[in-house]
């Protein structure tokens, strides 16, 4: 038996693209921006430091990204020495080399690691800081968007 009422249900979902905008989970949204921003926070006891440049010359490039911008960013990054070969009597590299290279001088690995000084610093500082403060960030990102970050 019908009662002789119809029903028209009609539901509206957004776009992701759109859900995640606005969340502030997007690419440049402001929940990714907090994580860059917690993760530099968290990174900086990682990063070798011998006078706080490496720790200081950096820029945000993007809401999610760091960029360490001192000439030698990379070589600490990457852990491995590199020196520029020090040239020979006859012009061959001698298998000792130096520290700083002249204008133009392309350095070469070593094969030696890096000695880093500062206790609890080295290569890879993000994946050193994940393994040690990873569940510190991941509370802290949720905490912001439970807040309404």
């Amino acid at each position: 038996m019908s009662s002789g009422f119809k029903i028209d249900v009609k539901v509206k979902i957004n776009d992701v693209n759109k859900i995640l905008k606005d969340h502030g989970l997007n690419k440049d949204g402001r929940v990714i921006q907090y994580a860059r921003n917690e993760a530099d926070r968290l990174m900086n006891p990682f990063i070798p430091m011998q006078n706080g440049t490496l720790r200081r010359l950096k820029t945000h490039p993007s809401p999610s990204k760091i960029k360490y911008t001192s000439p030698y960013a990379h070589y600490h990054y990457k852990g491995d020495e590199y020196i520029s070969p020090k040239l020979g009597v006859s012009g061959i590299p001698l298998k000792s080399g130096r520290w700083w290279s002249p204008k133009g001088e392309k350095k070469k690995k070593s094969g030696e690691k890096l000695n880093y000084h500062t206790p609890g610093t080295g290569p890879e500082w993000d994946k050193l800081m994940m393994e040690k403060k990873g569940k510190e960030l991941t509370r802290d990102i949720q905490n912001y968007i439970n807040k309404g970050g």
